[in-house]
């Protein structure tokens, strides 16, 4: 089985009004599937948390203890919407949230590796994200977050869905990504950043 990471930016899975696109949403989702049934497993690196929850939370770009709260509650919401769309395409997906610390672990590296490959082989879809809530940006955003994912579980490939742009409520944006690009193909991991809105890009992008 050929296995892959995607991580999806902020400025591909929100609107303007920093909503949940879910058409968008569902649109990965089919794409998900077709490569379920070519064998494929995924994992996704899913941001926007923070942009979700800060609806909730009036905070400046600076005032990190509520960025935290706001992660939690937009945390909630991310993965309640992500389940809705993906179980009704018939697809289990499991949330996963991880901090720096945890991989600085050499036990506890080894139980997650374990944990995301058994979801693999259930055919199970971890949706992965920092856990902001406890630790903020503790991997200084998700493209270094599905960077360690990806090198964790030797992965075939790592597609990066973005529009570049990153996002005010996070950390990234294109040069991060074009540094993750780099850690990936040091250990030899395919990887490609692709314009996240095109239509069907993930099928069109496999290396």
């Amino acid at each position: 089985m050929k296995v892959m990471t995607i991580k999806i930016g902020s400025s591909v899975l929100l609107t303007q009004r920093y909503k949940l696109d879910e058409f968008r949403v569902a649109h990965i989702a089919d794409q998900v599937v077709s490569l379920k049934g070519q064998d494929v497993g995924v994992v996704l690196v899913v941001s926007g948390a923070v942009a979700c929850g800060a609806s909730r939370v009036n905070f400046s770009s600076e005032d990190n203890e509520l960025k935290m709260v706001a992660a939690g509650i937009g945390q909630a919401y991310v993965i309640s919407v992500f389940q809705q769309i993906f179980s009704k395409k018939h697809v289990q997906i499991a949330q996963v949230l991880i901090t720096k610390d945890l991989l600085n672990s050499n036990s506890k590296k080894e139980a997650m590796g374990k944990l995301l490959h058994t979801y693999l082989e259930m055919g199970v879809v971890a949706v992965i994200n920092e856990n902001d809530a406890i630790d903020l940006n503790s991997f200084g955003g998700n493209d270094f977050l599905a960077t360690d994912v990806s090198i964790l579980l030797k992965v075939d490939q790592c597609m990066m869905l973005s529009t570049m742009a990153g996002s005010e409520y996070g950390v990234g944006g294109g040069k991060a990504k074009l540094q993750a690009l780099k850690l990936l193909r040091r250990n030899n991991i395919q990887a490609n950043i692709v314009d996240g809105k095109s239509k069907n890009i993930i099928l069109q992008s496999i290396l």
